[in-house]
């Protein structure tokens, strides 16, 4: 296993917006001199980025953001424009990507489909020129080796080794027998012996003989997992692996990825778009937007401290509320509430003078309801009851509209959520307020997080 190091990661794609499915509509007659625009874009810039041993690094943005470019590039499907791709001790930035020892898992699973799930798991250990001569479980956590050391009992034993052409030859002479009276070469009881062992990890043993198209959507992803296992790489790369699965079934398998990861403790970057799987299942987060990392850290790090508004935004299910305050002495005022700020935002607050506004979020989760000092009203207008849960949103009752600078819109409603046994009801009033150890405070410019000192 080993540490991944991206330093000063830049791609850049020419062309543009224009893309390989839209018709190029430039006029081929045009002769003129006038210089045209380049249309390269970048797609990543400036991508600093250390994975460390056995570490599960999500990668998490939304759609765009480059997350999937970034994977392409470490495993070499893609070249870099600048930067370097440090894998152990190794420079790998202009390997190729089968010298680089790294396995990939597609969101598509990438299974051939005239290969049985034997093949399929044993396609690319039959294509490195690396001899299988050391025992997998050797490389696998203790616990894990001591309860996967097995043979398929129909292996032949083990025979005296030959040479190369000659059990080239017999395995030629023997390939249209029946299984059990075909040749097998070392190499390829080595081969069985790694499948059979990765196949009862996975808990596909049952299913080798099947093919793909007999397979269901879980069992799919658990092939497409055992394929890149049976390399043992030092390095994992999984592109939304769950994005095709339901629900159920998503939940699942992100539990066994997750365990395997753990008893593998194989370096493990992932990519999603779903914060949910974000949070569940990485050791820590990196939060991509445009091409550029936002904040990487752990996820309840992420969570309770975000390091700007898109990263407050993206984090949580509902999103966070953005409401505009402006900075009066020691507090916060608002057409419809005033916060009285603790000692502790007073440093952080300091350098923004008296009439200065500032973005002021908080979760749905961390607003409180009733009568209490600070409070305000809110009127309830829609509810979205999920059993265990409810959702509300609420309109503020203020006495002018808040105009917010960076949407040009009214900014007068709250989502909040509330416990499932709270009786509320359309159109009916809410007195709220906003634990001052619950807000966030950002820059309405840079969009930055104010950081308390």
């Amino acid at each position: 296993m080993a540490r991944v190091v991206l330093k000063n990661i830049t791609k850049t794609f020419a062309g543009g917006s224009h893309t390989a499915n839209t018709p190029d509509t430039s006029d081929a007659s045009d002769t003129s001199d006038t210089p045209k625009a380049s249309n390269t874009r970048p797609v990543l810039s400036n991508i600093d980025l250390t994975v460390n041993d056995g570490e599960f690094m999500v990668l998490v943005g939304p759609s765009g953001c480059g997350k999937s470019t970034l994977l392409r590039l470490i495993s070499g499907l893609e070249t870099l424009t600048n930067g370097a791709i440090l894998v152990g001790d190794r420079t790998i930035t202009h390997l190729p990507p089968k010298q680089r020892d790294i396995a990939m898992v597609f969101q598509s699973y990438a299974l051939y489909p005239h290969l049985s799930v034997y093949d399929n798991l044993a396609f690319g250990l039959r294509r490195t020129r690396t001899p299988l001569t050391q025992n997998f479980t050797q490389d696998l956590t203790p616990n894990l080796a001591q309860n996967l050391i097995l043979k398929d009992p129909e292996q032949p034993p083990h025979s005296p080794r030959r040479p190369a052409w000659l059990e080239s030859m017999l395995v030629g002479l023997t390939r249209g027998l029946s299984p059990k009276l075909r040749y097998q070469s070392a190499a390829e009881r080595s081969i069985a012996q790694r499948v059979y062992t990765v196949a009862k990890m996975l808990q596909i043993e049952d299913l080798l003989s099947r093919l793909p198209k007999q397979l269901s959507g879980g069992q799919k992803q658990r092939v497409a997992l055992g394929r890149a296992m049976a390399r043992n790489p030092q390095v994992f790369l999984m592109d939304e692996p769950l994005s095709n699965l339901d629900a159920k079934l998503r939940n699942e398998t992100r539990a066994q990825i997750v365990g395997l990861q753990k008893k593998l403790a194989t370096t493990t970057i992932y990519v999603t778009h779903d914060q949910t799987e974000a949070m569940t299942m990485g050791d820590r987060i990196a939060i991509m937007h445009q091409g550029r990392i936002q904040q990487v850290a752990p996820p309840l790090e992420i969570y309770r401290n975000p390091a700007n508004r898109f990263v407050a935004a993206f984090i949580g299910s509902p999103p966070m509320n953005f409401l505009p305050v402006t900075v009066r002495a020691n507090q916060l005022t608002h057409a419809a509430f005033s916060i009285a700020l603790p000692t502790h935002w007073q440093s952080a607050i300091a350098p923004y003078r008296d009439g200065s506004t500032l973005l002021l979020g908080i979760r749905p989760e961390h607003i409180s309801i009733g009568q209490c000092p600070g409070s305000f009203a809110a009127t309830v207008t829609q509810i979205e009851a999920l059993g265990s849960e409810t959702f509300v949103m609420a309109q503020i009752v203020a006495d002018q509209p808040v105009i917010s600078q960076s949407l040009a819109a009214p900014v007068t409603s709250l989502q909040i959520r509330i416990g499932a046994d709270q009786p509320i009801e359309p159109g009916s009033t809410l007195q709220v307020s906003f634990p001052t150890d619950k807000i966030h405070l950002f820059d309405t410019v840079t969009e930055a997080a104010l950081e308390l000192r």
